[in-house]
């Protein structure tokens, strides 16, 4: 009987497992059907009855597509129709976030990051953009929307896999779900005023002023770095929470022109890679689009109908983020029973509203908006609205929060320019965020100009939050476009821009207090210095460099102030020897990625404690100004009976750096390879997520270089994981020739399709990871006629 038993438990567990399998198999697919049926349709015909006359989509062996249509107009819509073939599900998740509604399908996790985009207004701003601009721009985006809605509308087209899964039936697109992209970038790119509250926060703990001034070191010149006062306390309670991650700062880029003098080609040549968060698909889509009027070629962004970098046939353009501090808090007084604050003339009444965000499968969740004449109450994210007189709240004030925003406008003119005056011209319109738009032209001009909105203040200097009642730090405008930073034709042929310092100690405005260090700036600057005349070639090869100077700069400081130690002589051996390249085989970069974290720890959590995480600076430049000047004040630890010195912290740091890496990677220093830690992270954020079949979606190529290399692959801290994967750098490069632009080179790091089973899901990632480009006129792999 006891046999019995056991044969039938056996087949009853049999039965079970084959019940499973057949549930996995099912399952399986079923994600294969509905993934397949989102494939685009590429090759014969399709009837789009919202065009005005045929348009031909040819689509390169990369998948590319050159859009040829009749009309301005067609040529928009057609471009709103292949973007949502190929990303849609990125479309529709951008424009959730800007519109608040993520947890509506998401659920409870995004309910955090909905309340930031409803309490800044986002989506409700971008509607005002489109009531902003010209009536070309709106037509042009009215097209756009047209192509998106003609997709969303056909049988054949099924909804990418997690939207069905979701249960998610997309609204419409309208033009301000185009326009809410820029708005989501301008909060993006401009992170001074996170900088602003940590400040305070650091101030408000005891750090002595200066010591935070020290925090964020200054070089290049830059007289600011005067102790860091307050005046007008604040408490903590009312400063802003971090953002969520999805809209969080997220900032650098590179980008340079070679006049035809110091050109191989005998054309102007203009590179530019800009740096963005790594994910799998990458933010940018190639594109190529002609009409009888126009043609434009380059990088677009799924959503938005005009190209951010390209050509156009005459000029070329790219962009850096110039760090200007467009953003201000300012410290509100609460008056009466709450409903109103101090303003120059007397209380005013906050402006309200109610949002209400609904949730899947929870309660919706209801709260009020307050703004005042400085901007919406970032306080209230901490769920304290509503609070009674006497105390305070503060309000963010921010270019990229202000009506009469015509950016967009700014693009499309940028994008059917000619010259530098039509250049110029189409740069007044560009309002935020702030940005070095370069541009070369075919008549061998070139130039650039940091071109947006920047806030003239009354007072003080953007390092803190500044009292709102009296009007004593408010803005009286901004500074006029003609006393913007640019420069055209320079005498040494050459302009670059890597995030550094954009203008000169005797410019009469502030656009920033705290610019970002110059180390990729003087890499690039001395490699166009080092020859006299460069080829499309070699600005490929620029934009691959992964030479460091931080760590030219910084290691030999570190060194000087170490002293000698029998475990720590082979580490100083050969980092005496390294040159600062961050090549993927050697083990110098990991030595030093792996010290300079502990460095910067024993420094400063004796001091800052709990507010360790408010301080967001890398901090290399703090580190040298510190261990040059051997400051006992940071070396010293608090929290010892010792006397430590700036080497003894250098001692400790660099030998449980090496304990860790010799536990991780063994004992002899020749096998220790930087790109065995250090891969881009082009994660899926939805595929990449599943279980146990997840990592099959991410795409995860060995890179070298690092935060501070024209190579830009940044990382943050290794930690307890032992890993520097690179989280942020140049999902798209360019070079331009304008002696030919036609024969110009693009990448980007993933494809061109967000669908998995797509040839063009990860296509260009192989070609992007060993520095290879491609062209915009290849053959056509297959033809797309759209008819009305």
């Amino acid at each position: 009987m006891a046999i019995h038993r056991r044969l039938r438990l056996h087949h009853w567990i049999t039965a079970l497992l084959l019940v499973l399998l057949s549930l996995v198999i099912l399952a399986m697919l079923g994600a294969w059907l509905l993934l397949h049926g989102n494939l685009p349709r590429t090759t014969g015909a399709l009837d789009l009855p919202a065009l005005d006359a045929p348009v031909e989509v040819a689509r390169d062996a990369h998948g590319i597509p050159t859009i040829r249509a009749g009309s301005t107009r067609d040529a928009y819509l057609a471009l709103g129709f292949v973007h949502a073939q190929d990303r849609f599900q990125q479309m529709e998740f951008m424009r959730r976030l800007g519109e608040g509604r993520l947890a509506e399908v998401i659920g409870e996790g995004a309910v955090g990051m909905d309340r930031w985009s409803r309490t800044l207004g986002l989506h409700r701003r971008a509607q005002q953009s489109y009531r902003a601009l010209g009536d070309e721009a709106r037509a042009a985006l009215d097209a756009y929307a047209a192509g998106v809605n003609a997709w969303l509308r056909r049988r054949d087209s099924w909804l990418p896999p997690p939207l069905t899964l979701l249960d998610v039936r997309p609204d419409p697109w309208t033009p301000a779900d185009s326009l809410v992209w820029q708005r989501l970038m301008a909060f993006r790119l401009a992170g001074n005023w996170q900088d602003e509250a940590a400040r305070a926060r650091l101030l408000d703990a005891g750090l002595p002023p200066e010591r935070v001034a020290d925090l964020w070191h200054e070089t290049q010149g830059v007289t600011v770095s005067e102790p860091v006062t307050m005046p007008q306390p604040v408490r903590e309670a009312a400063l802003p929470p971090a953002p969520p991650a999805a809209l969080a700062a997220t900032l650098a880029s590179n980008a340079w022109t070679v006049a035809p003098a110091r050109s191989a080609t005998g054309g102007a040549l203009l590179a530019n890679d800009p740096h963005l968060g790594y994910q799998t698909p990458i933010l940018w889509y190639l594109a190529r689009l002609e009409t009888p009027d126009w043609q434009v070629s380059g990088a677009t962004v799924p959503g938005v109908p005009f190209h951010l970098i390209g050509h156009n046939g005459r000029i070329g353009w790219g962009i850096t983020t110039t760090h200007a501090d467009t953003k201000d808090l300012f410290i509100e007084t609460v008056t009466g029973d709450g409903t109103a604050y101090l303003a120059p003339d007397g209380p005013r009444p906050f402006e309200t509203r109610e949002e209400v965000i609904e949730v899947r499968g929870g309660e919706p969740v209801t709260f009020t908006v307050r703004e005042t004449r400085h901007g919406p109450v970032v306080t209230d994210l901490r769920g304290m609205a509503g609070v009674a007189g006497g105390t305070d709240v503060v309000a963010l004030a921010a270019t990229g929060l202000m009506e009469g925003d015509r950016t967009a406008e700014a693009i499309m003119r940028l994008n059917r320019a000619g010259n530098r005056a039509e250049f110029l011209e189409a740069m007044r319109l560009f309002h935020a965020p702030m940005q070095n738009v370069f541009f070369a032209a075919t008549d061998g001009d070139t130039g650039f100009i940091s071109a947006g909105r920047v806030p003239v203040r009354k007072a003080g200097d953007g390092r803190v939050p500044v009292p709102g009642a009296g009007g004593s730090h408010d803005w009286t405008g901004f500074v006029p476009f003609e006393d913007l930073p640019q420069a055209f034709a320079p005498a040494s042929g050459t302009l670059l821009n890597a995030n550094n310092r954009v203008v000169g100690d005797g410019y009469p405005h502030l656009i920033t207090a705290h610019w970002p260090p110059p180390w990729r700036a003087l890499r690039g600057e001395a490699l166009l210095a080092g020859r006299e005349a460069h080829t499309v070639a070699d600005m490929i090869a620029m934009q691959h460099d992964m030479r460091s100077t931080m760590a030219e700069t910084l290691v030999p400081v570190l060194l000087g102030a170490l002293p000698a130690s029998p475990d720590t002589a082979e580490a100083r051996r050969r980092l005496e020897a390294w040159d600062g390249t961050m090549d993927p085989d050697r083990p110098e970069p990991l030595i030093l990625s792996a010290w300079l974290p502990r460095i910067e720890k024993a420094l400063t959590a004796d001091e800052l404690g709990d507010r360790a995480g408010d301080w967001r600076e890398n901090g290399e430049r703090f580190i040298a100004a510190v261990v040059s000047s051997r400051d006992t004040w940071w070396c010293d630890r608090k929290d010892t009976g010792a006397s430590e010195t700036c080497g003894d912290i250098l001692d400790l740091s660099l030998s449980d750096a090496l304990t860790d890496l010799r536990a991780r990677h063994g004992e002899d220093m020749d096998g220790w390879r930087w790109g065995d830690v250090h891969e881009a992270a082009l994660d899926n954020r939805l595929y990449g997520r599943i279980p146990l079949i997840g990592g099959w979606f991410n795409l995860r190529p060995e890179v070298g270089g690092g935060n501070h290399t024209l190579l830009r692959a940044g990382y943050w801290n290794g930690g307890e994981s032992g890993r520097f994967d690179a989280v942020h750098g140049a999902g798209l490069r360019m070079v331009l020739d304008m002696a030919d632009p036609g024969a110009s080179r693009f990448i980007i790091a993933t494809g061109q399709s967000e669908n998995p089973l797509s040839d063009h899901y990860a296509d260009q990632m192989p070609l992007w990871s060993r520095g290879a480009t491609l062209t915009l006129d290849g053959e056509p792999a297959s033809v797309l006629r759209l008819e009305p």
